[in-house]
């Protein structure tokens, strides 16, 4: 759940600070964690790194999601965006060495998830 969603002083919001300050695997789950975040940075990661281009294989995603989940992960330092002065301007998103530094623990999530 995004913190956004979650109201400033609630019980949610103050578990959450917790078990975020508490435990560094929570923090790491939560930078990773929303539907589409494992598939952007794989995407990105094999070339696919324009907004509309992500739109075109992640069929089912809102613009909004999309802008929002790559700001989060730019937030996160998972990625960066490189703007490109051509008219019109284009932007390409790019993995950070931690962006990158991930892909092997989504291999091996995805494996894990394949375990009987």
């Amino acid at each position: 759940m995004s913190s956004a969603m979650i109201k400033e002083n609630s019980s949610n919001a103050v578990n959450k600070t917790f078990l975020l300050q508490s435990c560094r695997i929570n923090a790491a789950l939560d930078a990773i964690s929303g539907r589409w975040k494992a598939l952007i940075l794989i995407h990105i990661n094999e070339g696919v790194n324009r907004f509309s281009l992500l739109k075109t294989v992640l069929p089912g995603i809102s613009d909004q999601t999309l802008g929002k989940q790559l700001k989060e992960m730019e937030r996160d330092g998972l990625l960066y965006k490189e703007i490109i002065a051509e008219v019109p301007v284009r932007v390409d998103y790019h993995l950070s060495e931690k962006g990158k530094a991930l892909q092997p623990i989504l291999v091996t999530l995805s494996d894990w998830n394949d375990m009987k």
